[in-house]
C-alpha cells in the first residue's frame, strides 16, 4: 500500500499550472475485461495491458513495465508532488537502485506523451522536490458480466478519489490473502556492496564458485587476482589487451583471453596468474567469456565475420573442435550458459529481437521478448540472471517456471559482466564512459557528457551523427549551429552506417538489416533487405540509386526503395567512388578498381593484414580513400590517395597511417582535411557484489 506520508500537495503553486481539460459526460470507453483506464488530454492509459493509446489517431504504445508503473503512480496521485525517493521506493521496492535511476523511464514517458520538461503539459519538475502530474485525469472501469457482455454503455467516469479507494481496498485484500498463504512467493531482495574502489576501469569480473577467489581486468592490459572482498593478491600485466577471465568450477585454474594481432589466445593460468598452458591461436575479431563444460573442456565463443561461433577446447589434447548449435535461419548464436544439472545451454538471438536459451539437442528451455547478451546462472536460486530490456541498465532473473523479477537497476552506469558463486552472490562490473567527437585541437564538437559517434560531414560543413542523448541510439544532424534529431526509434536495431546523398538532400543509413533514408527532418523511407548476413557497407550510386553489400551479395535500389539488381560477389568490401565513377573492391588483401562489377579490374594497392583486419568506416574524401582497422585491439586510420598519377610521380608509399590509438569508435574527415575522432573517454568501472538480504 502507498505511504501517504511521502507525498505532498503544492496546491497554491500547482493550480496555475493545471490544464483544465474538458471531458464529455461519458467517455468513448475502450472496453477490456476488468481494466482501469485513465483519460488525460488526448490519451488513455489501459492499466492491465500497460498500454497508452492516443485517442485522436488510435495509435497504441506498449509500455515497458517501469514506464507503465511510473505512469500509474503519477496519474493515481495527480496534482501531488512525488519525491524522487518515493517514486524509486514504489517502482523498485525489492531492488538495489542508484540515485538517478528515474531518468530513463521518465525520459521515455515524456517522449511518448510529447511532453517537454521546460514547458510541461503532463509532468512538471519541481527542483529539489520531485515531480507532479499536472494534467487533469479521469478514471473509468470496464467490467464483464457473467455472460461476457460489456457494460461499457452504462459505465460513467469516476473521479480519481474513487479509483484510489478501490485500489486501496484491492491492495488490502491481497495483503490479507497473502498473510494466510503457507508459502511466500516474494522474490529475493538484494543489497549492494562495493568491492573495488580504484580509479580507472575494473571490469570482466569472475568469481570462483567454491573458493575465495576473484579475477577481473584492470585498465584493459592487466589481470588482477583477488579474494572476494577485493583484496589484490596478484597482478599480471600484459603487452596486449586481455579479457574475460573464468575460473575452473572445482580447481583453482583460471582461463582468460589475450587479443594479439588478429588472433585470440586462450590462456590457462594458476591462482597466482602464472601461465600453465596456451591454446592454439584462433583468428578472431573478439571473444566472449569461456564456459567450463566439464573438468577438461571449455566452450569458447569467438567472433569472426561479424558473427559469434562456439568451439570446444580440450585441455588434454590442446585442440579446438567445432560445436554445432541447432538454431533457426536468420538467428545468431550469442553465448553459452552452464545451468541446471551442470548442463550447457546456448543463447540465441533472433531477427525479431527476441532471445531463446536452447539445450544441446536444440530444445528451447527459456524465452525472452527482447535481446539477451549477458547471462549467468545462479546456483542458489536456480534462476538465469540477464540484462533487462534497457540492455545495460538493469539485471533480471528468470526461472524455468516462467517466474521473473528484477535484481538491480542503475541509470548511472552500464552492467557489462556477471559472475555468480554457489552462495548466490552476484558479482558484476558497472562501467561508465562517454564518447565524444573531437576535432584536431581535441575539443568536443557537440557535447562533453553524451555518447556521440559515427560522424559524417559534408562539403558545406554539416555533420550527421549517432547519439544516445535520449537513452536510445538515434540519428542527429548538426547544421547552422543547431542539432536536429532525425529518428525517433524505440527498438533494438543498431545503426552502423551514415552516407550523404550526392546532392546532400538526404542521408542513407541502416537499422540492422533494414535500409533507411532521411531528409533534414525525419525518416522518408525504410525498406527491408533480403540479406542473410549482416550488412558490411552501403553507399550511393547517384541521387536516384544506392547499394548495400553483405560480403556475398550486392543489391541495388532506386530512391523509392525498389530492388533493382542482386550481384553475387565475394569480397571484404565493395564501395562506389562517385567522383571517379568506379567500383572499389577488396579481395583478400588486394584493393581493386573497376568501371563495372563485371568489368576488368586494376590493382590499386596490396595491403597488409594490419591494414585490413576488422576493416570498417570507409570514407572517400577529397579524392582519397580512408578506412579504419584493428590490430591487437588497437585502432588504426589509413589514407590512400585515389590519384594514381600523383602516386607514381612521388613514389611515396601508397597507404599512409594518419592515426593510431585505443578505443577509437569512428572517425570523419572534413572538407578541410581535418580529422575528427569519436573515442571512448572518461572510463570508470567498479566491481559490485549483490547479495540476498537476510
Amino acid at each position: 500500500m502507498l505511504n501517504a506520508g511521502i507525498f505532498s500537495t503544492e496546491s497554491g503553486q500547482l493550480k496555475k499550472h493545471m490544464h483544465q481539460n474538458t471531458f464529455p459526460a461519458a467517455f468513448p470507453l475502450i472496453t477490456h475485461s476488468s481494466s482501469r483506464q485513465f483519460y488525460f488530454d488526448g490519451f488513455v492509459f489501459i492499466v492491465d495491458e500497460d498500454a497508452l493509446v492516443e485517442l485522436a489517431s488510435g495509435q497504441r504504445h506498449k509500455l515497458e513495465p517501469q514506464v507503465a508503473a511510473m505512469l500509474l503512480l503519477m496519474v493515481e496521485h495527480q496534482g501531488q508532488v512525488l519525491s524522487k525517493e518515493s517514486i524509486q521506493q514504489q517502482l523498485w521496492p525489492n531492488t538495489v537502485v542508484e540515485t538517478n535511476s528515474l531518468y530513463q523511464p521518465l525520459a521515455k514517458l515524456r517522449k511518448l506523451l510529447n511532453d517537454s520538461s521546460k514547458s510541461p503539459k503532463f509532468i512538471k519538475t519541481l527542483p529539489k522536490k520531485g515531480y507532479c502530474f499536472i494534467a487533469s485525469v479521469e478514471v473509468a472501469c470496464a467490467n464483464e458480466n457473467d455472460n461476457g457482455t460489456s457494460h461499457s454503455d452504462t459505465v460513467q467516469p469516476r473521479r480519481l478519489w474513487f479509483g484510489l479507494s478501490t485500489v486501496i481496498l484491492l491492495v488490502s485484500f491481497v495483503i490479507i490473502v497473502s498473510f494466510f498463504k503457507e508459502k511466500t512467493t516474494e522474490p529475493p531482495q538484494y543489497k549492494i556492496h562495493d568491492i573495488s574502489y580504484q580509479l580507472g576501469l575494473e571490469f570482466d569480473v569472475a568469481v570462483h564458485r567454491q573458493h575465495d577467489l576473484m579475477a577481473y581486468i584492470k585498465d584493459i592490459h592487466n589481470l588482477h587476482i583477488t579474494n572476494k572482498a577485493g583484496d589484490i593478491k596478484f597482478q599480471v600485466p600484459s603487452d596486449y589487451r586481455v579479457a574475460f577471465p573464468v575460473w575452473h568450477p572445482e580447481q583453482t585454474t583460471l582461463a582468460y583471453w589475450r587479443y594479439r594481432e588478429d588472433k585470440c589466445d586462450l590462456i590457462l593460468a594458476n591462482a597466482q596468474g602464472q601461465t600453465l598452458q596456451q591454446a592454439p591461436a584462433l583468428t578472431c575479431e573478439s571473444a566472449r567469456a569461456p564456459v567450463w563444460k566439464n573438468n577438461e573442456q571449455l566452450i569458447v565463443s569467438i567472433k569472426k565475420g561479424h558473427q559469434f561461433t562456439p568451439q570446444l577446447y580440450d585441455v588434454k589434447t590442446n585442440q579446438f573442435s567445432q560445436v554445432i548449435v541447432k538454431k533457426p535461419s536468420h538467428s545468431h548464436y550469442k553465448g553459452v550458459v552452464k545451468a541446471w544439472d551442470q548442463q550447457v545451454y546456448y543463447l540465441i538471438n533472433h531477427r525479431d529481437h527476441t532471445s531463446t536459451l536452447v539445450s544441446e539437442t536444440g530444445n528451447a528451455v527459456m524465452k525472452w521478448d527482447y535481446p539477451i547478451w549477458l547471462a549467468a546462472f545462479n546456483p542458489a536460486t536456480k534462476a538465469v540472471i540477464t540484462n533487462n530490456e534497457s540492455q545495460r541498465h538493469g539485471l533480471m532473473a528468470k526461472t524455468l517456471d516462467g517466474g521473473q523479477y528484477q535484481v538491480s537497476y542503475t541509470a548511472q552506469g552500464l552492467y557489462t559482466s556477471l559472475s555468480i558463486d554457489n552462495a548466490g552472490d552476484i558479482f558484476t562490473s558497472v562501467e561508465s564512459w562517454q564518447v565524444n567527437i573531437r576535432d584536431q585541437q581535441q575539443d568536443p564538437i557537440f557535447s562533453t557528457s553524451s555518447i556521440d559517434y559515427l560522424p559524417v560531414s559534408n562539403r558545406v560543413g554539416e555533420t550527421a551523427f549517432m547519439s544516445r542523448r535520449s537513452g536510445i541510439c538515434e540519428v542527429y544532424l548538426h547544421a547552422n549551429d543547431q542539432v536536429t534529431r532525425l529518428s525517433h526509434h524505440q527498438g533494438y536495431e543498431y545503426v552502423s552506417f551514415l552516407e550523404w546523398r550526392p546532392d546532400l538532400s538526404m542521408l542513407l543509413s541502416n537499422r540492422d538489416m533494414n535500409l533507411v533514408i532521411y531528409n533534414r527532418n525525419s525518416v522518408v523511407n525504410e525498406l527491408s533487405t533480403t540479406f542473410s548476413q549482416p550488412i558490411i557497407n552501403i553507399g550511393w550510386l547517384s541521387n536516384e540509386h544506392f547499394f548495400a553489400f553483405d560480403g556475398t551479395q550486392l543489391a541495388t535500389y532506386n530512391i523509392q526503395g525498389q530492388l533493382l539488381s542482386i550481384t553475387d560477389i565475394n569480397a571484404r568490401f565493395v564501395y562506389f567512388d562517385l567522383v571517379n565513377q568506379q567500383w572499389l573492391t577488396l579481395v583478400d588483401n588486394t584493393l581493386y578498381s573497376a568501371e563495372t562489377l563485371q568489368g576488368s579490374t586494376q590493382t590499386l594497392a596490396s595491403l597488409t593484414p594490419e591494414q585490413t583486419n576488422q576493416l570498417l568506416n570507409i570514407r572517400i574524401k577529397n579524392n582519397a580513400l580512408y578506412w579504419q582497422s584493428s590490430w591487437s585491439k588497437n585502432e588504426y586510420i589509413w589514407r590512400l590517395p585515389l590519384n594514381n598519377t600523383a602516386q607514381t610521380q612521388t613514389k611515396q608509399p601508397l597507404v599512409e597511417l594518419i592515426k593510431q590509438g585505443n578505443l577509437i569508435w569512428h572517425f570523419d574527415v572534413t572538407p578541410q582535411n581535418e580529422l575528427r575522432i569519436a573515442k571512448m573517454e572518461a572510463l570508470e568501472g567498479d566491481i559490485k557484489r549483490l547479495s540476498i538480504k537476510d
